[in-house]
């Protein structure tokens, strides 16, 4: 509750300390209804009963109304972009539950989420930078267990972290940002096929479609279109609305650079030298170490804490399990996709709060090798032509329409499992508070020593 010496002061103190609380949870990506339960618990802990929160993506605002007859008090913050740091949200997530649990003074509370929002993350950035670069053979495990490939894709996506790092840096708009790492990736296949051709014989085997491949996934990484599909179902629509452009905007960005790299290829005479039938998947061992490894990755890259990391990994195996059990029933891609994305988040959801775990971060990390960027590359490739077999572009219409009923498909799938495992995960909390029966103690006389 809130002191006596000034209302109006403290009153603003704590819708201040919400608004705070609230940026950092959006700007990592959680939903706009899980951001407003999360504020609603800090007002309420202090007494304010009357407060209406709106999250329109780039700005928060919180009116309290004290008494029908005063005027309300409202405060706006704009959500500036951030470092994702799974590691600060999850310390966050816990000093809101010590708030709710009515064991921490305002000033105490203002004062810890400083320090929260201020300390230094829990490894160096050059850590991250490598989690991010291992996206990308984590992909490429999906299909192939060449060394070469492997090797290329962990050089070519830190390369391009430490651009988008650069540009980031720069304040460049993201989609030009995405454009130029989606270049650079199909630059890097161009060179690497070129050197192939050209007498590098240890390159001659590589295929050239999986580091592009490896680079789409590694620059989807991240995106919001979980929270954007969440959002829709929850009424959110103008949050919704903004995250699906900008995803929409990212991903045009990436299709424009894969383009443009294609094309100069082509110009210098040296085009890609692949076909456009879809690729098979390697082996299934390597299939799951492949999935752990992009998912276990992605939360490494967001400066997740180790068990995090490790539940992340295991997330991406299970998501991918249940994508290959539907598939090899015989069910379609978006129906296989959409079942791992489901068994994932729902299990995701479930043990986020045995393990002190953001939910929306584990589920993030799982969805990721499910990310369709062959069809996107395949598609692409179909416009554009090969020199194996020319421009298609009524069959790239449908592979590319297939990508988007993927994609829809797992971020429809990742949100119903989301709310599929809330119920359970309540009912499991409310088994472990129940209060549990006194245990019998021993008479003294019944008690028996040995000789």
């Amino acid at each position: 509750m809130l002191g006596s010496d000034d209302a109006a002061t403290q009153a603003r103190k704590a819708l201040e300390l919400a608004l705070r609380v609230g940026d950092v949870l959006l700007t990592a990506g959680m939903s706009a209804n899980d951001v407003v339960v999360e504020m609603l618990r800090i007002t309420e802990a202090y007494g304010l009963s009357r407060v209406h929160v709106d999250v329109t993506f780039t700005s928060i605002a919180v009116t309290y109304y004290a008494a029908p007859t005063t005027v309300p008090m409202t405060l706006v913050r704009t959500v500036q972009p951030d470092v994702l740091d799974f590691t600060k949200v999850r310390r966050v997530q816990a000093l809101v539950q010590h708030i709710h649990a009515g064991g921490m003074p305002l000033q105490g509370a203002i004062n810890n989420l400083e320090r929260l929002r201020n300390a230094p993350r829990p490894y160096s950035g050059w850590v991250a930078s490598a989690g991010n670069a291992a996206i990308a053979p984590g992909v490429t495990l999906l299909f192939t267990v060449s060394w070469q490939i492997l090797v290329i894709t962990f050089i070519a996506g830190f390369a391009v972290d430490r651009l988008l790092a650069w540009a980031n840096a720069r304040r460049l708009p993201p989609f030009f940002s995405q454009l130029a790492g989606a270049a650079f990736i199909t630059l890097v296949a161009t060179g690497v096929s070129a050197l192939g051709a050209h007498g590098a014989d240890i390159l001659l085997s590589v295929d050239p479609t999986l580091i592009v491949v490896g680079g789409i996934v590694l620059l989807f990484a991240g995106m919001t279109a979980v929270g954007a599909m969440q959002d829709a179902i929850d009424q959110f629509y103008v949050t919704a609305s903004a995250r699906f452009l900008k995803v929409a905007m990212m991903t045009g960005g990436i299709v424009l650079g894969i383009v443009a790299g294609l094309q100069v290829g082509v110009a210098l005479g040296h085009p890609i030298a692949v076909s456009t039938h879809a690729l098979t998947l390697g082996p299934v061992v390597a299939q799951f170490v492949g999935a752990t490894v992009i998912s276990a990755a992605f939360a490494l890259s967001a400066y997740a804490g180790v068990v995090t990391v490790v539940l992340s990994g295991l997330m991406g195996a299970l998501g991918w399990a249940g994508y290959l059990g539907m598939a090899t029933s015989g069910f379609g891609e978006v129906s296989a996709n959409a079942a791992g994305a489901l068994l994932a988040a729902c299990v995701a959801t479930i043990i986020a709060r045995r393990f002190q775990t953001p939910g929306f971060a584990l589920i993030a990390a799982a969805i990721l090798p499910l990310v369709p960027g062959l069809s996107l590359f395949t598609g692409l490739l179909q416009a554009v032509g090969t020199l194996a077999q020319p421009r298609n572009l009524a069959a790239s219409s449908v592979t590319l329409l297939q990508a988007l009923g993927v994609a829809v498909g797992i971020a429809g799938g990742a949100t119903l499992g989301t709310y599929l495992g809330r119920p359970v995960k309540e009912q499991l909390r409310r088994i472990r508070n129940l209060p549990r029966p006194p245990r019998r103690s021993i008479p003294e006389e019944s008690k028996q020593t040995g000789d």
